[in-house]
């Protein structure tokens, strides 16, 4: 379903030129772009996405799901099952030690909602058989909550956790009365805790355009359509500045404040922000919303890199609109027809091919635990096969293209802790020279990630190196690997 409005750039005053400028700058800086969308005035003035990802498609939110749980929780607050200052302990007097910290009992839905919890970090472990119950058990140190901002992703576990502890279902189906109100998608769906429960911390998956309707209904006060679904006030206060951030952050966007689940901005402007690029930014003051997907895990400055072409595009804003421009808005439209994942740079073939074709080479002892390797060199592809500490895999590399397959491992599917999944991944390579080969592994999966490989091939010798970015997988295809020819 689709039920946001579309206009052309120039009737909403955004020149379709900037548009594609904004395109260009991705595209230079190369980043692993699967989705944009631009809103200006509850309208969509731009949309485009990069194969193999489409618009209806669900795709994973990451910490974007944060902010989805703030909204979960003033629901909760307008019907008077909780109040911003219900003690979080009281939810939960199973999980209690028996002595608990003043600390625990002290902090509130507030604390949580601002990241100013009471442990040092996140409190669980992939390992974690019960991501909530650490919360309460955590026996690090402990400080004052609702004080300092420190960004801790098991106080939005736990946010999740009384939502769906008092609704008696999941999350996504106790929102549903506001979420069938703004379009959002019936297939939506959340990967689930060790125990049982939605990991909203970074787990829920959905379309760009769902993404989308969320940023409108928070840039328009909780209102949809003229109908009020979540409390003006609950809404203001999660988008506006409620506790400092100027020491905590790493990046530079994320030092304006935070709200309630929600990142604040300049100029006012506030943003859900997750993992790898997903991006909801949202600019009241020219009513401007950019919604990206993409996977920019281990490209450092890249979440950057998308934010300030976002400003630079902000700049080239009429307060009016423009003249149509049938030319530039052609070119816009065939730039976003044309849209496509950056390739391994270098050539699609090497004029030592048939000396590496086909040899196997037995690789010395190393932390990857691949045993050996072998080199099958195609007109358009080439076939790696090797073996690891889990067996004998095979992937294929589309040369100067990407090859769709199942990756060889099994991973978590639908819940933490349940490694019962091959995810979907597309891989493609080049030769940087005639004895190095580069390639890259994107999972286009409910989980993201990639792997970066290089293999120099030198007389009767291979030396390579992996390195992956990815959240909880790929971590058997790291570092360094040496060998000699059979």
């Amino acid at each position: 379903m689709n039920n946001l409005a579309t206009s052309t750039p120039e009737s909403l005053g955004i020149p379709s030129i900037a548009i594609e400028e904004f395109l260009t700058e991705l595209t230079e800086k190369r980043l692993c772009m699967h989705s944009f969308i631009i809103l200006r005035h509850n309208k969509i003035a731009a949309e485009g996405y990069w194969p193999p990802f489409e618009a209806n498609r669900n795709h994973r939110m990451y910490s974007v799901s944060k902010s989805f749980t703030a909204i979960a929780i003033g629901m909760m607050i307008d019907e008077n099952r909780i109040s911003i200052d219900s003690k979080v302990a009281s939810f939960f007097p199973e999980y209690l030690p028996t002595n608990p910290h003043p600390y625990v009992l002290e902090a509130t839905v507030r604390d949580l909602l601002m990241m100013a919890t009471y442990n040092k970090g996140t409190s669980y472990t992939v390992e974690s058989p019960n991501f909530t119950e650490t919360f309460f058990t955590d026996s690090g140190p402990k400080h004052k909550p609702g004080q300092i901002f420190h960004y801790d992703t098991a106080a939005t576990t736990v946010l999740c956790a009384i939502v769906e502890k008092l609704s008696g279902t999941t999350i996504l189906e106790y929102m549903r009365p506001i979420l069938d109100e703004i379009g959002f998608s019936k297939d939506a769906f959340c990967v689930e805790t060790p125990e049982g429960r939605s990991w909203t911390g970074s787990g829920i998956l959905c379309t760009s355009r769902d993404l989308a309707r969320m940023a409108l209904l928070c840039m328009n006060g909780g209102q949809w359509n003229g109908k009020q679904l979540i409390s003006r006030e609950f809404i203001r206060d999660a988008t506006t500045k409620q506790i400092d951030t100027s020491v905590a952050p790493d990046g530079m966007e994320t030092r304006y404040g935070y709200g309630y689940q929600i990142w604040c901005l300049r100029k006012g402007g506030f943003a859900m922000f997750g993992m790898g690029g997903q991006f909801a930014l949202c600019m009241p003051h020219t009513g401007t919303i950019l919604i990206t997907n993409a996977d920019t895990q281990g490209t450092s400055g890249a979440e950057d890199v998308i934010i300030n072409a976002y400003y630079k595009l902000i700049d080239k804003l009429s307060p009016s609109p423009l003249p149509e421009n049938a030319n530039a808005q052609e070119s816009l439209n065939q730039r976003i027809c044309n849209l496509s994942l950056p390739t391994p740079l270098g050539n699609t073939s090497t004029a030592l091919a048939h000396t590496i074709s086909g040899r196997k080479y037995i690789l010395d002892e190393n932390n990857a635990g691949m045993k050996w390797l072998r080199f099958d060199i195609e007109a358009e592809k080439v076939r790696l096969q090797y073996e690891n500490n889990n067996g004998e895999h095979e992937l294929v590399f589309g040369m100067g293209k990407y090859e769709p397959q199942l990756f060889p491992e099994k991973y978590f599917g639908r819940r933490i802790g349940k490694k019962d999944t091959h995810y979907q991944c597309i891989c493609a390579g080049a030769w940087a020279s005639d004895e190095t080969f580069i390639g890259t592994i994107y999972s286009v999966d409910d989980s993201l990630g990639s792997i970066r490989l290089q293999l120099t091939f030198a007389d009767d010798a291979v030396s390579g190196y992996m390195k992956k970015a990815a959240e909880w997988f790929f971590d058997e295809y790291q570092g360094f690997i040496s060998g000699k020819v059979d």
